[in-house]
């Protein structure tokens, strides 16, 4: 067989095992049935193995051509040169893929575990013969399970101890007595963070010493130097781990780049680095996605990019593969067609510092200048590190100094991420029916733009974490002590967040976790204040505000928080009595401000305070939108009060008449719709006509949510609230009208919705069970209805509601039929 039409039979075998294992996957990408896709994925990781045995075939065939033909330079012989190094490169990452696979396959504990095992341990055991380590011998399962998995548990062990420490600051304390409890907890987490690096840097530190040891003596002096997180201290225990490989300049300057001897010398570090990635994979926490499965989780074609492991807890691993990552020494080796070159980040200190320079930084697509100027020592020679920090910290002044293009581009770099870690449109993500990414929403809001300051400062030297960049713009007197303070406790609260979320978890899951029912007055951050509190909570996105304000603002001083800021962050975390308590303590804020207000007031049932503010409204000017949304409130409390206000009928009436298509199929429209549909419903009782609305705006719906844009995130939100409110609502009508088969029909689509979303509202969820219990007992389904009213009443035993007139005459047949 031809070593084309080999690659051929392994690429058509793996797509064949990938189209299997989709079949057990639904329509996200998530495993049905985890014993299944454990063996497909034990098999894809064979695969790869023979890949790898198969490219080595070639690569050994290539060295022995080459010393037939002699070193005489020759067309074939710089053939054959120019592709050795590729198929090393294919060699150890289809090796890496491999044992990422089983790895995988093995988490999920299929019936074939043990043999699985034992293939992983042949694949280990084949990796040291490429690697012609000294010690062949060496059994990575066992070192993994009686080293290094005792270190990492006493680590996540130790830091559970301390994160419980660490209390909620109480919401109704002194200002001066918060002071000191907030400087309490920005020494607490300090001190925790330094800790976490210390024992993770300790771990990563004893796998490279072992690596070392069964490689044998290194063919020069070298160091691993950690990035990210550890080198900012800001690491959690289910990191992954983010390095470099230093080498001595002398390698340079005692052998030409192209020479056998520094070639051997690298190929050494590149095994070592394989074998340091067999035993961080056999902890069982890389995620399949990290190792980038051409066939699974390609970036860069479609179709062969959809899976996601739900499975393997993400924690302690390397870097991924994906081509906007691959921050590991092997580096970025796959080419693609826009991006055709390699980041290799195995080098001598000097190569290594040339990193630093911005085309290169551009080209890689991720900051990888910036990533450099913050490292921290782990293992080998700290004068290598020394030295390369020494040289890091004077091409990064001098680039700040005398580079104005290297400062546009951190200015530009921040400019980006002001528009993507915006406070503003991140609060927005907060709401009951979506779950929202809380490293994005807490974390990054604060953090990037503490780094950005640094670096804007020429602040480069380690160590270099946020607290330490505070403390050295406050040395500079760029911040006075208050922002300096408010600034530390926003990283406080930011690194605890994060921290007491993977350690709940036991891995990185950054997605918040709706609940199946949720009341539409409680906030809409449940995982946060259960982390720190809803006092710090609060102060962090305030903070947060103030600091990205500050930086648009080009100065060095936290703006204030105003009364309309704080409505405007209450609202959109859900926590309307605050709203109120804001509005309450100052009422001199502008239009905008007071429409939320009017939300707020609706939430909370103040309906009589809705009607004396939304009408004030009214009296002014508005934008379209504005007023449809005061008279959709409006409309709601006249509902809740059974009272009637022709005004409101005809104002609704009016902006209807008077909107196009195109404004009726928006947010606007649908509001406008259902408020007229509920005014008619609700208050005058014309349920045929109140039928024909919500049919309409049923109509719209459908439209609407076929067409709509990815990207539009509220949007697509209001659409699952909205749509089946309004088939709860056409139900309703088609009840009182007698129609009642009809109505179990829309109720049942309603459960339909249900069951396809994160979360529900518990009082909604109660009035579509009572409905439609209501419309089984007046058809004499009794069996049915009785099921359901038993369901009706047991979530009204886990969330009472005050039930209003209307429905208390169903309530009483619920419990009627109950008692038959």
């Amino acid at each position: 067989m031809s070593d084309e039409s080999n690659d051929c039979y392994l690429w058509n075998k793996e797509l064949s095992l990938a189209k299997d294992l989709r079949k057990c996957c639904d329509k996200k990408g998530k495993e049905n049935d985890t014993k299944v896709s454990a063996k497909i994925l034990y098999q894809l990781g064979l695969v790869y193995k023979e890949r790898s045995e198969e490219v080595q075939w070639r690569f050994t065939f290539a060295m022995a051509v080459l010393t037939l033909i002699g070193n005489s330079p020759s067309r074939i012989s710089a053939l054959i040169r120019n592709a050795l190094p590729a198929m090393l490169t294919s060699i150890r990452f289809a090796l890496i893929r491999s044992a990422a696979l089983m790895n995988a396959a093995i988490v999920r504990k299929p019936s074939n575990v043990d043999e699985i095992k034992n293939d992983l341990d042949k694949l280990h055991r084949y990796v040291l013969k490429l690697a012609k380590v000294q010690h062949d011998q060496f059994d990575v399962d066992a070192y993994v399970n009686e080293v290094i998995r005792e270190k990492i548990k006493s680590m996540r062990e130790e830091t559970e101890l301390a994160l419980d420490k660490l209390k909620h600051i109480p919401d109704d304390v002194s200002s001066e007595r918060a002071h000191e409890l907030e400087m309490d907890k920005i020494n607490r987490v300090k001190t925790l963070q330094d800790n976490i690096a210390t024992k993770y840097t300790d771990i990563m530190k004893s796998i490279s010493d072992k690596c070392i040891e069964i490689m044998g003596k290194p063919p020069c002096r070298c160091c691993v130097a950690g990035m990210g997180s550890l080198a900012r201290k800001e690491i959690t225990p289910y990191s992954d781990f983010e390095h470099v490989i230093l080498l001595d300049d002398e390698l340079l300057q005692n052998h030409d780049e192209n020479s056998d001897q520094y070639q051997s010398a690298l190929e050494y570090f590149r095994w070592f680095s394989v074998l340091f990635h067999m035993i961080i994979l056999r902890l069982g926490e890389t995620i399949i996605p990290a190792v980038s499965v051409p066939s699974l989780n390609n970036n860069q074609i479609k179709e062969h990019n959809w899976f996601y492991d739900a499975h393997t807890p993400s924690g302690i691993s390397f870097d991924g593969m994906v081509l906007h990552a691959c921050k590991f020494p092997l580096g970025r080796q796959e080419k693609t067609k826009n991006k055709p070159w390699t980041t290799e980040l195995i080098q001598p200190v000097t190569k290594m510092v040339e990193y630093l320079d911005a085309d290169v930084d551009l080209k890689n697509g991720y900051h990888l200048g910036d990533i450099l100027t913050k490292t921290s020592f782990v293992s080998g020679f700290k004068s290598i590190y020394d030295k390369f920090s020494q040289q890091v910290g004077l091409t990064d002044q001098i680039q700040s100094l005398s580079m104005p293009r290297q400062y546009q581009l951190i200015l530009k770099q921040l400019e980006e991420d002001l528009n993507n870690f915006d406070v503003g449109k991140l609060l927005v993500q907060f709401n009951p029916m979506k779950t929202f990414n809380i490293k994005r929403v807490v974390y990054r809001s604060s953090t990037l733009f503490i780094a950005a300051l640094g670096r804007l400062n020429s602040i480069y030297k380690s160590p270099c974490s946020c607290y330490d960049i505070i403390d050295k713009l406050t040395e500079k007197q760029k911040f006075d002590s208050e922002t300096a303070h408010k600034l530390a406790y926003s990283i406080s609260i930011a690194c605890e967040v994060r921290l007491k979320i993977y350690c709940l978890k036991r891995k990185q899951d950054d997605m918040s976790q709706k609940p199946l029912h949720y009341n539409i007055t409680d906030n809409y951050l449940p995982d946060l204040v259960a982390a720190v509190g809803e006092k710090s909570i609060i102060d962090y996105f305030k903070i947060t505000w103030s600091l990205q304000t500050m930086i648009r603002r080009n100065n060095y001083k936290l703006v204030e928080i105003d009364t309309g800021t704080n409505i405007i962050i209450f609202i959109q975390m859900g926590m309307f009595e605050k709203v109120i308590e804001e509005w309450n303590h100052n009422k001199d804020v502008s239009i905008n401000y007071k429409v939320l207000v009017v939300q707020a007031l609706k939430f909370t049932s103040r309906y009589e305070a809705v009607l004396s503010l939304g009408e004030s409204l009214l009296i002014q000017p508005l934008p379209v939108n504005l007023t449809i949304l005061v008279l959709f409130h409006i409309t709601s409390s006249l509902v809740e009060l059974g009272r009637r206000d022709d005004v409101v009928c005809k104002k609704l009436k009016n902006i209807l008449d008077s909107l196009s298509p195109n404004d009726l199929n928006d947010l606007g429209g649908w509001f406008a719709q259902q408020a007229y549909g509920l005014y008619l419903l609700g208050v005058e009782n014309v349920h045929e006509k109140a039928l024909g609305e919500f049919i309409k705006l049923h109509v719209l719906f459908l439209k609407t949510t076929q067409t709509i844009d990815g990207d539009d995130t509220e949007k697509e939100i209001i659409s699952k609230q909205c749509l089946p409110r309004n088939l709860y609502y056409i139900a309703f009508c088609l009840h009182l009208n007698g129609n009642n088969k009809q109505a179990i029909k829309k109720l049942n689509e309603v459960f339909q919705i249900f069951n396809q979303l994160a979360s529900v509202e518990i009082e909604f969820d109660q009035l579509a069970n009572l409905l439609l219990g209501v419309c089984y007992y007046a058809e004499k389904l009794y069996r049915k209805a009785l099921m359901v009213f038993d369901r009706t009443l047991l979530l009204h035993k886990q969330c009472p509601y005050q039930w209003n007139e209307q429905r208390l005459p169903k309530v009483n047949m619920a419990v009627e039929c109950l008692m038959v």
